[in-house]
């Protein structure tokens, strides 16, 4: 098992026309603290978070009353609410990380990798049917070397080049972020905190390689609330202007779970079927039943929506 550290993280942001300040504190936990009951987040001298278990780098703890597990290489982030509004607002939340030691000498490896996933991405993203399923695991993996395996300021890349890595998620939409919406927020996450700490003499943003502050605060909110289990589909669908309902359990942290697995298994079961008029209906019709495998038991587009012609 790679050595491991545990941060708790403290994130405060405001936004006035489009001038942004963002700050984050973070601070490592001390390993005494990483037993049972042990204090994880206090805030204004009250204990908001206690360690249930380490093990093995998989931190078990309690928020609020609830329980939440968190892998190596993985953060957690409280939603950092804000008024409806993309010009004016002020939020914060907590975070809490665990990263792998990073080792400078295997930066410029690292550093390769990352061009070829998202070389693979952009294959994937371009193929008939729009198969960007195929890149939740590509995008995981993405993810873990730009938060965990390469340093901030490197030969190779800097904070500045994992904003731009980021960005390219969402730019070239190499990931459904309604299928996705937790993995998003985590590259969302991971963006802000580069930001925060990009030396003044960064490269010069280049509009054509990076979301602007807006786009990129206005795809957190829709993605706070899409995953809020206080929003209903209705109110979202009202909020962002959408055509279509949709099934809520596809807001759920379990369809997250598993929708690459049951996209890979539609696609083999669909083969070579013609992506014609009249497919979505096979499409959907082999989904719900992959779904149903997995114990989720899912409407179709069509289902929600009885007065909408499909073809």
């Amino acid at each position: 098992m790679e050595k491991v550290k545990v941060y708790v993280g403290y994130s405060h942001e405001t936004n006035d026309m489009g001038i942004a300040n963002y700050h984050e504190s973070r601070k490592e936990v001390p390993a005494e603290n990483l037993v049972e009951g042990g204090e994880l987040i206090l805030s204004e001298g009250r204990l908001v978070a206690t360690v249930v278990s380490f093990i093995d780098g998989v931190l078990v703890f309690k928020y609020r009353g609830e329980e939440i597990t968190l892998n190596p290489g993985h953060s957690w982030n409280t939603p950092m609410y804000r008024v409806d509004n993309p010009y004016i607002y002020e939020s914060e939340g907590w975070s809490v990380t665990i990263e792998f030691e990073r080792d400078p000498e295997k930066e410029e490896q690292y550093v390769d990798r990352v061009v070829e996933l998202l070389d693979q991405m952009r294959k994937n993203a371009s193929e008939e049917g729009w198969k960007v399923w195929k890149n939740i695991p590509l995008a995981k993996e993405y993810l873990d070397i730009l938060r965990n395996r390469v340093p901030l300021h490197g030969k190779h890349i800097d904070a500045n080049g994992i904003i731009v890595c980021c960005d390219a998620i969402f730019l070239e939409d190499l990931l459904d972020k309604r299928d996705v919406p937790r993995l998003c927020l985590e590259f969302l996450q991971l963006r802000k905190f580069a930001n925060s700490q990009r030396e003044a003499d960064d490269a010069h943003y280049d509009n054509d390689r990076y979301l602007g502050v807006i786009e990129a605060d206005k795809i957190q909110n829709r993605l706070d609330f899409y995953i809020d289990p206080h929003v209903t589909m209705e109110w979202w669908v009202n909020y962002t202007g959408a055509h279509l309902k949709f099934d809520p359990v596809e807001r759920t942290p379990e369809w997250e779970d598993c929708i690459y697995e049951v996209e890979k298994e539609v696609d083999e079961k669909l083969g070579d079927e013609p992506r014609g008029m009249g497919f979505c209906f096979s499409y959907w019709s082999v989904k719900k039943a992959v779904l149903a495998k997995h114990g989720i038991d899912w409407s179709t587009p069509s289902m929600m929506n009885p007065k909408v012609m499909f073809d």
